[in-house]
């Protein structure tokens, strides 16, 4: 007996540390689990603490300063522009790009951010599961602080490489090939002309360094890399090629024909033929290679050029869709009718007419030149219209779904044209049930031939012309007019300036306007009804405004959406002063100054046996102060190398 307590009083200080140990254990589990729900309660709302965007710590942001925070960031992003520097024979040159372009009325981004997809998406790290969970992954994210980057970030590629272009033209010029030169061909007699080295830049590789600095936080500076290129052929590459050069000429003319008899719309009939001379020829060939064999074919360009001015100019159709206007009866009646397209094969015609002349390099000496093929079949292709006309009955349009308008008085001429070119363009425009209708597909394209004249903006350090100036007043009206409709929104984007002309009709603050751009962004909406919609488009010249209206077969549907409200508006900074050589010394030109503002408005639809959709529409306006272009004088380098020297022509 008096062994067994002596063993327990041996036990009892292993036994109370044991006791002591699992209740400290208990007590930092409960705490540890306090402590998470707690702290998932506490950032519910919240950045995860200890998160870097970039380099930045935003934890523990509520929405509003991570929004705040976001549109700061951003705007001084496009303030400040990104840094190019490249190198030139004359050494390195520096210059800036703006990401955000502007014109009367318009304006457009290189580099777009969506703010609240961001927020949403950065208050949802590390919050998935319950309470408890939710806290244990933002304690483990305060005590690992990590770093994430932007995701909600488009770059507009092609822009900014023709922006980038633009800016880099005339240090950049293609390697020059060796060529030749006929000056007779009967008989032959050419010179060799020089090859050259040539300088491209990378701009792939730039466009890749902005996205990465940009979705970083940090204000891009890009080293735009330069590459020499080397010709396709030198001059020791055409030496002994008199003897092929010889027998091209033999032959005589190429000719491309074509068989109108049985084709209807041209305004060709019979067999109609095209000459290119010998003398054309000439001009034309230049040295290709074959099976590694130096040989001598057309030069595409020229044989493009041709084509289109010569023939495609008179033969080319273009596919019409049939459209339909609404009669003052409520009837719908064709206007337009259908029709296919016939469009000549540009890239097609070019291959079958050089390979032709390619074979010309082998002909034999002695060769009965009568059987040598010189002639080519012009290919024409056929190019169907996507609305046929039918019968305009049995479409089920019978009332009006929508209506929206926009002001646009005060407008210079051109932009008044290019509204004018755009309603004419959509009017009577048939839209099927189940298409997503996009405003680009149906405006474009955005040249002089589409239509469009130019409007005069600041881009970088000089003033240039842009086509298409006054095409988001077409989008706007367009929004208010699907809203109105109850139509699905697929794709809206606000202007990123406060312009006039898009203030609501109501109470005339900004808010409801739909910004375009060729390729993005793009105004559309869905026709999810059961039945065709049709949009009638028209101007009201005694007020300056535009009507757009969508007819089609009321479903029960119904739709409104509210005013917009200003949360606040942002004033704009001091004048920016961009010295340039591309003005008269002394000589100013300034683009306006634009105030900012914050708006949300609430779009509601509702469908027959669904629940109601509602969507707020929030809007960020940056301002933008006014941007002044000064002239300045400038020392011009001496001219250094390989590139001021003219081509050399060497004889044979």
């Amino acid at each position: 007996m008096t062994n067994i307590l002596q063993e327990k009083k041996k036990k009892s200080p292993a036994f109370i540390a044991l006791i002591v140990s699992a209740i400290v254990f208990g007590v930092f589990v409960a705490l540890f689990v306090v402590t998470s729900i707690v702290v998932g309660i506490q950032y519910s709302d919240r950045v995860a603490p200890g998160l870097r965007l970039g380099n930045v710590n935003i934890g523990g942001f509520t929405e509003g300063q991570l929004k705040e925070f976001l549109q700061n960031k951003n705007d001084q992003l496009v303030g400040t522009g990104i840094n190019i520097s490249f190198d030139t024979n004359a050494g390195n040159k520096e210059t800036t790009l703006y990401p955000v372009v502007v014109a009367d009325g318009n304006s457009y981004e290189l580099v777009y951010t969506d703010i609240q997809a961001e927020a949403e998406r950065i208050l949802r790290f590390g919050k998935s599961g319950g309470i408890m969970l939710k806290g244990v992954s933002n304690i483990i994210s305060a005590l690992g602080k990590p770093s994430i980057s932007l995701k909600y970030v488009e770059i507009n590629d092609e822009k900014i490489k023709e922006e980038l272009k633009s800016l880099l033209s005339e240090y950049e010029f293609e390697a020059v090939d060796a060529g030749v030169i006929i000056t007779k061909t009967n008989p032959l007699e050419f010179t060799i002309t020089t090859s050259s080295v040539g300088v491209v830049f990378d701009y792939n590789e730039a466009v890749s360094q902005i996205k990465d600095q940009w979705i970083n936080l940090v204000v891009p500076s890009v080293k735009v890399a330069r590459e020499d290129t080397d010709p396709n052929f030198v001059e020791d590459d055409l030496n002994g090629t008199q003897d092929a050069l010889n027998k091209i000429f033999l032959p005589g003319s190429l000719f491309l024909t074509y068989d109108f008899s049985n084709a209807e719309n041209f305004i060709f009939r019979g067999r109609k033929t095209w000459e290119i001379n010998i003398k054309q020829i000439g001009e034309w060939i230049e040295p290709q290679k074959k099976d590694g064999v130096v040989i001598f074919g057309l030069n595409k360009e020229s044989v493009i050029s041709f084509v289109k001015d010569e023939i495609a100019s008179k033969v080319d159709i273009e596919p019409q869709d049939a459209k339909f206007l609404i009669s003052e009866g409520g009837k719908v009646t064709e206007f337009q009718g259908s029709r296919i397209g016939f469009k000549v094969n540009l890239e097609e015609n070019y291959n079958m007419l050089n390979n032709l002349f390619i074979n010309r390099n082998y002909l034999e000496e002695g060769a009965d030149l009568q059987l040598v093929s010189s002639t080519v079949d012009l290919v024409i292709s056929e190019a169907e219209s996507e609305i046929s006309t039918g019968d305009v009955n049995d479409l089920g349009i019978t009332e009006i779904l929508g209506v929206g308008t926009s002001d646009f008085a005060g407008s210079p001429s051109n932009r008044i044209k290019n509204i004018q070119n755009a309603v004419n363009k959509l009017n009577g425009v048939l839209i099927k049930p189940g298409e997503e209708f996009s405003t680009i597909k149906y405006t474009k394209p955005y040249t002089i031939e589409g239509g469009y004249l130019p409007e005069l903006v600041i881009k970088g350090d000089e003033i240039k012309a842009e086509i298409g100036g006054g095409l988001c007043q077409i989008g706007t009206t367009l929004f208010r007019m699907a809203m109105n409709s109850g139509m699905k929104i697929t794709e809206r984007r606000n202007h990123s300036l406060v312009v006039s002309y898009y203030n609501d009709p109501v109470n005339h603050l900004p808010g409801t306007d739909a910004t375009i751009y060729d390729p993005n962004p793009d105004f559309r909406f869905l026709n999810d009804t059961a039945n065709y919609v049709l949009l009638e488009t028209d101007i009201n010249w005694n007020t300056m405004e535009l009507i757009f209206t969508l007819w089609g077969t009321d479903d029960g549907r119904e739709a409104s959406f509210t005013h917009p409200v200003v949360r606040r508006w942002i004033p704009y900074g001091p004048t920016k002063i961009i010295e340039t050589t591309k003005l008269a010394p002394g000589a100013r030109s300034c683009q306006h100054a634009y105030t900012g503002a914050e708006t949300f408005f609430t779009y509601t639809r509702q469908l027959p046996g669904k629940d109601k959709e509602s969507i707020v529409y929030e809007s960020y306006y940056r301002s933008l102060p006014q941007i002044c272009l000064v002239g300045i004088v400038t020392a011009t380098p001496p001219c250094e190398g390989e590139a001021c020297s003219p081509p050399i022509v060497l004889p044979e």
